[in-house]
């Protein structure tokens, strides 16, 4: 089935893609190092709740889908950055195969901490 292009307008959201890198930290933590920062214009939407169960039930949980302009292969390692909100990458598509859309699957991981941290 295929999935309906955005329309003028609907790529309303400014986001920061990134790649995250995590290395061991001298306190036996971890740091993060993002690198390939990108800016892009980009469409946000909440799953329905029967995608979000079916993704919990595979271990990759999905959120939220995120459209923008083509971008290639993307790989995992990447965040999406929006406000001070923070999605993991799960899986990248070319949306209808038609080069003009890449679609994110992702999951909300909840607010950025400063030094890259989500847990504080």
């Amino acid at each position: 089935m295929a999935m309906k292009e955005p329309g003028a307008g609907d790529l309303n959201r400014r986001v920061t893609l990134r790649r995250r890198s995590d290395m061991p930290a001298t306190n036996g933590g971890l740091d993060s190092l993002f690198t390939d920062e990108r800016k892009r214009w980009a469409q946000i939407q909440p799953v329905g709740t029967a995608v979000y169960s079916g993704s919990i039930q595979a271990a990759a949980k999905i959120t939220h889908r995120i459209t923008l302009r083509y971008l290639g292969v993307l790989p995992t390692d990447f965040e999406v950055l929006h406000g001070d909100i923070v999605y993991r990458v799960q899986r990248a598509t070319d949306m209808n195969g038609g080069h003009k859309f890449t679609v994110l699957e992702v999951e909300e991981l909840g607010s950025d901490q400063p030094g890259g941290s989500l847990y504080g």
